[in-house]
């Protein structure tokens, strides 16, 4: 059953810059109903004291705007513990660098708060059930920033499947193809996502956003088999305008995966991802007994990405369905909604982060060791 918030959430957001993703994509929501009655953000914390002041600053008018009451937002920079012990702060956000997850997570953790945490919620599965376990010893509430469940097009394909439309589901098809990253060039300041050991690579980040929107649609993964090969062992990195620099450095992460396997309710499944590409590519396939669900994107292929800017449309056996409009601020604002209202079935929060981490090592082990994994 939900369980709805009465009172605002008292909210501290560390990562929260005056500019950059958070500001951007994770933010902006916060300061419009019906969220604004919701949460109530009350400090932020940045690396440095002049960040701070500004993200404050910046905040501070926005929430006096929303609200219509004068709004003090406190700044607080350098270790999470100071943000995470102010007493008026009942939930923590975190949107950092993936290297720092664990260490910044862990301070929220301690403090007895409730977390809000970007994917992959820490490097590799170790960290991640570490911060799993904490969490779940502390008692507190989780919740991860898996926003491709929240896509127009995701939720109108669960409603429809959920809705018996197409009747027991037999087998499913997903191919999604980047134009850019983890291949011959890179810009520079996303280096450390060539290096596997970071868990920032291509099966990680958008590979794990997929996965996590595949299984909360279609269910759990029963068993897997996997190839993941690198074909860019040298990547070449790139200034802030795009240009390549004379630096080159080794890159051990994967630009090709492919996966099958079955589903726990005995479909089987094909899953594709490959950076980068020429044309971008999202296609999704879903056959039932009764029914076939097409989800395409069809649009300039030369100017998207791939995957976080899919437009996809949706068909119901040759028709096309009607969908709401989409951004990823409507998808944030959905994320932050369900948590607040106690839907624990639509947000993702750290078990569910464990289990995509779990489909990841067994893709990487079924690849490494040359058969097919049985997922517990």
């Amino acid at each position: 059953m939900a369980q709805e918030s009465k009172t605002p959430i008292q909210l501290g957001f560390i990562g929260l810059s005056a500019t950059g993703w958070a500001a951007i994509a994770l933010a902006p929501p916060l300061f419009e109903e019906p969220l604004s009655s919701k949460y109530s953000l009350v400090a932020v914390s940045t690396s440095k004291p002049e960040s701070a002041a500004a993200s404050a600053a910046k905040y501070s008018e926005l929430a006096s705007n929303s609200t219509g009451t004068s709004v003090t937002v406190k700044p607080y920079h350098g270790s999470a513990k100071h943000i995470a012990s102010n007493i008026d702060v009942g939930m923590v956000a975190v949107s950092v660098k993936v290297l720092d997850h664990k260490e910044v997570a862990s301070e929220v953790i301690k403090a007895g708060k409730d977390l809000f945490i970007e994917w992959p919620a820490g490097v590799r599965l170790a960290e991640t059930k570490e911060l799993y376990e904490a969490a779940k010893a502390k008692g507190i509430r989780t919740m991860i920033g898996f926003q491709s469940r929240f896509t127009a097009y995701a939720l109108k394909a669960k409603e429809i499947i959920d809705n018996g439309d197409l009747g027991k589901i037999l087998s499913s098809t997903f191919i999604v193809s980047l134009t850019g990253y983890w291949g011959r060039l890179m810009p520079a300041n996303y280096d450390y996502t060539l290096s596997s050991s970071n868990g920032a690579t291509m099966l990680d980040i958008p590979g794990g956003h997929a996965l996590d929107m595949f299984t909360h649609i279609l269910g759990p993964i029963s068993s897997l088999s996997a190839i993941i090969k690198n074909q860019f062992p040298l990547t070449t990195l790139t200034d802030s305008d795009g240009n390549p620099t004379d630096r080159t450095v080794p890159n051990d992460s994967p630009n090709q995966v492919c996966v099958t396997g079955t589903l726990a309710n005995g479909a089987l499944f094909t899953v594709h991802f490959q950076s980068p590409v020429k044309e971008a590519d999202f296609n999704w396939i879903i056959n039932g007994e009764n029914g076939v669900l097409r989800i395409v994107d069809e649009s300039d292929r030369t100017t998207k990405r791939g995957f976080f800017d899919a437009t996809p449309d949706v068909y119901l056996n040759g028709e096309k369905v009607a969908i709401d409009a989409d951004n990823i601020t409507r998808r944030t604002g959905l994320n932050w909604q369900a948590f607040a209202d106690g839907e624990v079935s639509q947000y993702a929060d750290l078990e569910q982060a464990l289990k995509v981490k779990e489909i990841l090592q067994a893709i990487v082990r079924s690849s490494e060791e040359g058969k097919r994994v049985e997922m517990q």
